[in-house]
């Protein structure tokens, strides 16, 4: 072999070793995006779920006069809203008493009410958020302590 044979050979070589090398880095770099993005989903979903515990007890809210008396209003957890894949529970915490699913029937006489429950199968991960808030009874007059608890499927 000639020597301009062996100097051509050695570059293709180099060229190939440069060409792995950057692919590998591309590769890497891909990962780190990939996983960088994830986690910005995952705190952009917790943020919207903390979004929700805030504004929600100002939808359900008491009022009296027009003014916000900072309570959930118990006779408006009937109505059911559009969310999305959710679970929306409130629980009467104290005076604590035995869990009693409300409905219509036996309502004020009740602790625990499922607002809103949407799953999908398909949906494997959740996210459960609570928050402590107050509970306003219309009918006998009463306020009383609950929890409010968000489970966001995704």
């Amino acid at each position: 072999m000639k020597k301009g044979e062996i100097q051509l050979q050695e570059s293709i070589l180099v060229t190939f070793f440069v060409i792995v090398i950057i692919a590998i880095g591309l590769i890497v770099f891909y990962r780190f995006s990939l996983n960088s993005l994830d986690n910005y989903e995952d705190d952009y979903r917790e943020q919207q779920l903390m979004s929700l515990l805030i504004t929600l007890p100002n939808e359900l809210g008491y009022t009296y006069l027009g003014d916000s008396q900072n309570a959930v209003d118990t006779s408006k957890l009937f109505y059911e809203g559009n969310y999305e894949f959710m679970k929306l529970v409130i629980e009467q915490t104290y005076p604590f008493q035995e869990k009693v699913e409300c409905n219509m029937q036996n309502y004020p006489d009740c602790n625990y009410f499922a607002v809103y429950n949407k799953q999908n199968p398909n949906l494997k991960n959740k996210l459960i958020e609570s928050k402590p808030v107050s509970l306003y009874f219309p009918l006998t007059d009463e306020y009383k302590l609950g929890k409010l608890i968000v489970e966001y499927y995704y």
